[in-house]
């Protein structure tokens, strides 16, 4: 016989939080990245820059972009959305 699911049983919950505020969550994300940031960029660079690599060249050149990402030397190439607000009107209405 088939047990019959309720409703609470599909509605998925929420995360308890990890930190007791926002201030403190960033503290801990930012403590995390600096303790695993200089490994993940090595990484990366063997992904990227070895001789003997066995990675192909799709993946080596997106371990290369994520390093530059990562250093932040060359802007991004998202365009910044117009805003609208400061625009003035381009309808021509007075």
């Amino acid at each position: 016989m088939e047990k019959r699911l309720r409703d609470s049983d599909l509605t998925p919950t929420t995360p308890t939080p990890s930190a007791d505020n926002p201030s403190d969550g960033m503290t801990e994300t930012r403590a995390l990245g600096r303790r695993y940031l200089p490994d993940a960029v090595r990484f990366l660079a063997g992904l990227a820059f070895a001789k003997d690599s066995e990675a192909a060249l799709h993946t080596r050149f997106l371990a290369a972009k994520q390093i530059v990402e990562i250093a932040g030397v060359i802007p991004s190439a998202t365009p910044v959305a117009p805003s609208y607000e400061g625009a003035g009107n381009a309808g021509g209405a007075s």
